[in-house]
């Protein structure tokens, strides 16, 4: 199936599944507590139980639980460390440093890439990273009009013309009343946004080896939720109902999601989870595809969650590495840049890009440059 069709066939998750779409990005932790508060004031709510989670799904993550401000901040950092590296992560720092109280990107590009002696381009990637990689999508925008445009990429790939009528108002300051419901659904300024939690206590994904097997468990596994099948009589029953299917048809969401995840994570993975080697390449647009749901949905629910495996616990972000145009991912750049560099530490960067090239990696001496500072960092 061809990726134009793929989009056509995505469900508007925004739309159709409203308030309850945050029971994406939570942990199980989090989610446990929203759904025993809405077993209590939802009457159609007939069963939940999440009490035959097993003990194994519980780890000592403590992390402090700030007001909602300090919170966004952490949340931001904590996928920020997941996935930058220490290099990246000092420069998308200073990116940070330079927002205004409403989450915009007030600075200049240029004085920080020569803050940091990198090309403007290494500063302008990683700040579109920030601003459409991370949640919540559109921190970092330079203005109203990227924050928009960013929004409606995010919320509406299927509908690709939609951002060139928002650019068309951009220009004319003429308003379609189609238009207007699409908007209504966007916020106003990057930080306002308020239900961010990043808290740990138990684990989502426990991923075992068994001598020649995989066993994946899932916390998701040990949730029931019913909903009565009951006519509603009036307005408030009817939209009870509502919210109870919706919250139904996300849990199944994000088990399917998480399963799928923790699948190609063995799959993909199995090297590094077996303590042999680097990770390799895994983008979350694979995942998207093959599930064939939006990527901003994959991204909520994979956030936030955390995997036991043989060699640790990691965020499951953490596996999820961005691949170059080669096809592979950074750890694996800098596990054969070390190999080079140990048989001879005075080569050149562009003696370096030689031997890389040789081994069919190709990226510019620039990001060598930069890949062999994180390695003499340690």
């Amino acid at each position: 199936m061809q990726l134009k069709q793929v989009l056509k066939t995505k469900t508007n998750l925004a739309v159709l599944l409203g308030p309850q779409l945050k029971l994406l990005s939570k942990s199980i932790g989090a989610l446990l507590e929203e759904l025993e508060k809405e077993e209590k004031e939802n009457s159609y709510v007939i069963h939940f139980s999440g009490k035959r989670l097993r003990s194994f799904f519980y780890e000592k993550l403590p992390l402090a639980e700030p007001p909602a401000r300090q919170q966004l901040w952490e949340s931001i950092l904590n996928q920020l460390r997941v996935e930058l590296d220490e290099f990246e992560f000092e420069i998308a720092q200073a990116i940070l440093e330079n927002l205004d109280d409403r989450g915009f990107f007030v600075g200049s590009e240029e004085e920080i890439a020569k803050r940091f002696n990198v090309h403007r381009d290494v500063v302008e990637d990683i700040r579109e990273f920030i601003m459409t990689e991370l949640e919540p999508v559109g921190i970092a925008s330079k203005d109203h009009q990227e924050f928009i445009l960013v929004q409606i990429k995010e919320m509406y790939p299927e509908r690709p013309e939609l951002l060139e009528r928002i650019v068309e108002y951009f220009k004319t300051g003429k308003m379609y009343e189609d238009l207007k419901k699409f908007l209504q659904n966007l916020r106003l300024i990057p930080f306002d946004y308020v239900d961010v939690i990043y808290s740990g206590g138990s684990v989502d994904i426990v991923i075992e080896r068994d001598q020649e097997d995989w066993l994946i468990f899932l916390a998701d596994d040990f949730v029931e939720f019913s909903v009565d099948d009951r006519a509603p009589n009036t307005e408030e029953e009817k939209e009870k109902r509502n919210r109870a299917l919706r919250i139904r048809e996300i849990l199944q969401m994000r088990r399917r999601i998480l399963r799928k995840s923790a699948e190609l994570l063995v799959e993909r993975q199995k090297e590094f989870l077996l303590g042999k080697g680097p990770l390799r390449a895994l983008n979350l647009g694979e995942l998207a595809q093959e599930l064939n749901v939006s990527l901003s949905t994959v991204s909520r629910v994979v956030s936030n969650k955390y995997v036991k495996t043989p060699v640790g616990v990691y965020p499951l972000r953490f596996f999820f590495q961005r691949r170059t145009k080669d096809g592979l991912s950074k750890e694996e750049i800098l596990h054969a840049m070390k190999e080079i560099l140990a048989e001879g530490k005075s080569l050149s960067d562009a003696k370096i890009c030689e031997f890389l090239r040789e081994r069919g990696i190709n990226i510019a001496r620039r990001t060598v440059c930069k890949y062999r500072r994180m390695l003499e960092r340690g």
